[in-house]
């Protein structure tokens, strides 16, 4: 069992290992499928967190009880069970494996960006997913150098008739 994934240990590491991660999550979450199905409790889809028993069960888990007053077989029913005196056991949903898949295809799209972004620095063109995103208008204004640019006309009469300078006497 894998336990819940946390985005900054997968930053660090290359495509392969979050490939193979990837594909343990995937095998973990069919796995979980199956066995929602069967409706079997299987410990190795359990993850235990330590609690007090004096203390309450955490707040979204109000019916947990203790295993003494709770038998074995009727586990199914209760959203918390515990099998040990010392610690709360949380039964691990389908929604965190499917997070944790979701976590990982994060990062590694996120690299594959990163390494277009690379390939793509010097080029004339760049792909339309990795241009600024910005707003429709800002998109559709002119680039500075072509709003500098004049006609050929705007440029003679510049040449011909250039702004006149007058001597002032003061």
């Amino acid at each position: 069992m894998s336990s819940k994934v946390k985005a900054g240990q997968l930053w660090g590491k290359n495509k392969e290992e979050l490939s193979t991660q990837l594909e343990e999550l995937k095998t973990e979450l069919n796995q979980l499928r199956v066995q929602k199905i069967a409706s079997g409790a299987s410990t190795k889809t359990q993850r235990m967190p330590n609690f007090d028993l004096d203390s309450k069960p955490p707040h979204h888990a109000p019916h947990a009880q203790p295993v003494d007053s709770q038998p074995l077989e009727d586990s199914m029913t209760w959203n918390i069970q515990v099998l040990h005196a010392d610690r709360w056991i949380f039964p691990l949903s389908s929604g965190e494996v499917r997070k944790s898949i979701a976590r990982v295809l994060t990062v590694i799209n996120a690299n594959q960006r990163a390494q277009l972004r690379l390939f793509y620095k010097n080029k004339k063109y760049l792909p339309l997913d990795l241009r600024p995103k910005l707003t429709r208008e800002l998109r559709r204004r002119l680039t500075k150098h072509e709003a500098t640019q004049i006609t050929a006309r705007e440029r003679k009469r510049q040449i011909h008739f250039p702004q006149r300078k007058y001597a002032v006497k003061v």
